[in-house]
């Protein structure tokens, strides 16, 4: 067996993103929880997020909150922010869609930021995250999730202009929605940014968790997450006798630069707030992802794409293979940061979207660009 085929073979079990650190870091509850008894699996409890516990970790407060069936029933949980004194001829309405084991959480610098230059925003949790409720697991795959999106647009934002906002598997789900609904993308939607993301065509990066644990996961499979998510003083244990370990990985997978405690345990909230079987359902999606069909539908859509240079999860390549396919769009990496860069350098991540937003159709992408990029350069400096 060549090489590059054991690597595609492991990475495809394996599979790839901040959710298979979290089930690694599961995997060390197991020993933790076997080694403290029943009093640590006790603890557990009162750490565990699951069911109607489930809270957003940084707490905003939205003008409405919408209840969105999706096409096949589940119950996705969506906000909207509108500035004092919005119309719809005010400007186009923002979605912004989470990534992988996250929720609408991740954006609060951005909906901060965007409602206080006066756009309307709107942002949900993904099914099987975050508040939202959980389906048929057959279901977790990047074009449920496109279907998804227009559940929520034809919601919220049933007329009017629209600018898609997407981060890791968020940006899959744009790409989604773009290639299913290519009239409606090309009637409404003004703009569309892809951050931290790839369209896919080759297994996603491997985490390098080391061969054992790797051939574990290899051996087992996504079935072996579903049946520790069932464990649930298991999976919760880490919170209560592995913290040091747990804001080890979320440093190593999310982040470029050291972050504190607080933004790692907010993090790893979003994280362990995500069930192993949904997990270990969307897993083989993301790693065999190729949405790449989808991309002519944003030809004609003025694009942002943003990329963290130490992103170790969506390397900064996969951004570039975007950008290729989409020659007109704005490409930007922000130095030193990592997957999470939303959360890691709000500025440069709000300003590139605000920069997106205030350019019409029609206007030279490539001086938009340079403005973007040297903002940016000068943010970081």
């Amino acid at each position: 067996m060549d090489e590059q085929h054991k690597g595609k073979q492991v990475g495809r079990a394996a599979a790839t993103g901040l959710g298979l650190a979290a089930a690694a870091v599961g995997g060390v509850a197991i020993a933790g929880a076997g080694l403290a008894g029943r009093t640590a699996v006790r603890r557990s409890r009162a750490y565990a997020v699951t069911g109607r516990d489930k809270v957003h970790v940084f707490p905003f407060v939205a003008d409405k909150v919408v209840a969105v069936p999706a096409n096949d029933g589940v119950v996705l949980h969506a906000e909207i922010d509108e500035p004092d004194g919005w119309t719809p001829v005010a400007g186009p309405t923002v979605v912004l869609v989470h990534g992988f084991v996250l929720n609408l959480s991740s954006w609060v610098h951005q909906r901060r930021g965007l409602v206080d230059a006066g756009y309307r925003v709107v942002s949900y949790d993904q099914r099987n995250h975050g508040v939202s409720e959980s389906g048929d697991l057959a279901r977790c795959t990047i074009d449920q999730l496109g279907k998804d999106l227009r559940a929520v647009i034809d919601a919220t934002t049933p007329d009017g202009d629209l600018v898609l906002v997407g981060h890791s598997m968020g940006g899959m789900t744009i790409m989604s929605f773009a290639g299913r609904y290519p009239e409606l993308t090309r009637d409404r939607v003004t703009g569309a940014a892809l951050i931290a993301t790839s369209a896919g065509g080759d297994s996603l990066v491997q985490l390098g968790l080391g061969m054992t644990f790797d051939r574990i996961i290899a051996k087992l499979g996504p079935g072996f997450l579903d049946g520790l998510g069932q464990r649930e003083g298991v999976w919760g244990g880490l919170r209560a006798i592995g913290r040091g370990v747990e804001n080890h990985f979320v440093q190593k997978y999310a982040f470029g630069t050291e972050m504190p405690k607080e933004m790692l345990r907010a993090v790893a909230t979003m994280v362990f707030g995500t069930r192993l079987d949904a997990i270990g359902a969307f897993l083989p999606e993301l790693d065999e992802l190729d949405v790449r069909e989808s991309l002519p539908g944003l030809v004609e859509t003025p694009m942002l794409i943003v990329a963290g240079s130490k992103d170790v999860l969506t390397p900064p390549q996969h951004s570039e293979r975007l950008a290729e396919a989409l020659p007109a769009a704005e490409f930007i990496v922000i130095p030193g940061v990592g997957h999470l860069l939303q959360l890691e350098r709000p500025g440069p991540v709000t300003d590139a979207v605000l920069a997106l937003l205030e350019r019409p159709r029609g206007v030279d992408a490539e001086k938009d660009a340079e403005r973007a990029k040297a903002a940016v350069r000068g943010q970081s400096a």
